[in-house]
């Protein structure tokens, strides 16, 4: 079943495929988020879809960890890859994290939103070396 609101549960509900994925996204976001999960995958990483959108998942140290979630714009939120920094430190170690978290910050700039739970809005706006400095980031997690 199709990603959609649920009135009743005041969420999402089903499973979103690529087709809604990417009609949902921004075409610059839709593009970027194309080229990260091609270029996830080939580092040995995982797709998890879900009700709003889907999760990059990769193994540390033997075990399966999430490692962000890219969704598209949906009400009032923008094209976003999420990232909850204090379960992941846990997941993949602080060092891991925090040099994640500052390559992040370098390759997002005003895009990178929160602090513990972070946002980067409008990932399809960065400049390109941006876009591949994330790429880069997110593929030493599971490297």
């Amino acid at each position: 079943m199709a990603s959609h609101y649920d009135q009743s549960k005041n969420c999402r509900v089903g499973t979103m495929d690529e087709k809604q994925f990417y009609s949902e996204a921004g075409k610059a976001s839709a593009a970027y988020f194309k080229a990260l999960m091609a270029a996830w995958e080939k580092k040995g990483g995982t797709l998890k879809w879900g009700a709003g959108g889907v999760g990059l998942r990769g193994e540390v140290g033997g075990k399966e960890v999430g490692i962000c979630f890219l969704a598209p714009a949906y009400g009032n939120k923008k094209d976003r890859i999420e990232f909850s920094l204090n379960p992941l430190a846990k997941q993949i170690g602080a060092p891991r994290c925090e040099t994640l978290k500052t390559s992040l910050q370098k390759a997002a700039g005003d895009h990178l939103k929160g602090a513990s739970m972070v946002s980067i809005v409008e990932p399809g706006d960065l400049s390109a070396a941006g876009q591949k400095s994330m790429t880069t980031a997110l593929g030493k997690v599971i490297a």
